[in-house]
């Protein structure tokens, strides 16, 4: 897959997806629409109850122990324990690119709704400036954000998610992320 093509609805998913980190649970029903047109099929996840913001609550919030972070660190040294070095190399990612967090030091920069939201910015700088120097290089930062954090770990969460769910709405919304990170798994697989 061309790295530039769609680029600007793939950063509609992944805006999406950070609103659904974010605590907002509709947003998760609009990526997954979002995702179909993308995919050119329908993509549908149950209707949200009660249980779904529970589920939520217990997978992603707390009070008690997540039981499925959604943060890198977690998934990705020994302790799985958060705020780690891999929160600073997120970043550093960040920096990198030119992006400081208005949230930075009250929620962990390798939040999963940070990272969402990251890649949508690079996607939409990629569509954006595509023919000037400055698009290039957001695809250049895209792919290697992807490779170096976000793929790293989001299979893992997913799986924790399925495993842990206790009602289909983030369970589903699960597998609906799967195939679209494996899709993004694709896009960046090959060197711009």
């Amino acid at each position: 897959m061309d790295l530039f093509r769609e680029a600007g609805r793939r950063a509609a998913v992944y805006q999406r997806l950070a609103a659904f980190y974010a605590g907002d649970l509709a947003a998760g029903r609009e990526a997954a629409t979002l995702l179909g047109e993308l995919q050119g099929q329908e993509v549908s996840l149950p209707c949200l109850a009660k249980e779904d913001e529970h589920d939520y609550n217990r997978l992603f919030v707390g009070p008690q122990k997540l039981l499925a972070p959604p943060l890198e660190s977690c998934y990705r040294n020994d302790a799985h324990l958060p705020m780690q070095a891999e929160t600073l190399a997120v970043r550093a990612a960040y920096e990198a690119a030119g992006i400081e967090l208005k949230e930075q030091g009250r929620i962990p920069d390798d939040h999963a709704q940070f990272e969402f939201c990251f890649a949508a910015a690079l996607l939409t700088a990629m569509e954006r400036y595509a023919d000037q120097e400055q698009g290039p290089l957001a695809a250049w930062h895209y792919q290697r954000f992807l490779r170096e954090h976000l793929l790293l770990w989001i299979f893992d969460h997913l799986q924790a998610v399925t495993e842990h769910s206790c009602a289909p709405f983030c369970r589903e919304m699960a597998h609906v992320m799967d195939r679209f990170m494996k899709r993004e798994e694709e896009a960046v697989s090959h060197e711009i």
